[in-house]
């Protein structure tokens, strides 16, 4: 109840108002402060392990499209995959030791991406994967 601008709580209408307002902009800038620090975060935590030859070309990829294929909120195509070999989880060397079983793990993410076996559940992180991709495997060479 509010009366002559004093709140039930004996405070003022207006007061309250203004102080609720600071603490929702400053709960924004610290979230937005978290957000920032997990995408710094994120682009680092999964990065394979293979060849330097390998690993040249996944940077380069990563670097040209921008294009986290491991991002923490997502389940990505190379994870399915290796779950659905039989291996418990993806491990870091899921591209092998070098160029030829690179090749081959990413021409297998690429066909299921193409052509996959059910509707993709996020069609946007499907198409970046794709991208992605496609242009780690034209580094690869």
């Amino acid at each position: 109840m509010n009366v002559n601008g004093i709140g039930a709580a004996g405070y003022p209408v207006a007061g309250y108002e203004t102080r609720r307002t600071e603490r929702n902009v400053a709960g924004g800038k610290f979230a937005d402060a978290i957000n920032k620090a997990a995408t710094k975060k994120e682009t680092n935590a999964f990065r394979p392990e293979s060849s330097d030859e390998v690993m040249q070309a996944w940077d380069k990829a990563l670097a040209e499209t921008g294009v986290n294929p491991f991002p923490m909120n997502r389940i990505s195509t190379a994870l399915v995959l290796h779950v659905e070999s039989g291996q418990q989880g993806l491990s870091s060397t899921f591209l092998g030791d070098s160029v030829g079983s690179a090749k081959s793990m990413v021409e297998k993410i690429i066909h299921r991406l193409e052509n996959p076996l059910t509707p993709a559940a996020n069609p946007d992180f499907a198409g970046q994967e794709l991208i992605f991709y496609k242009k780690f495997l034209e580094f690869l060479g």
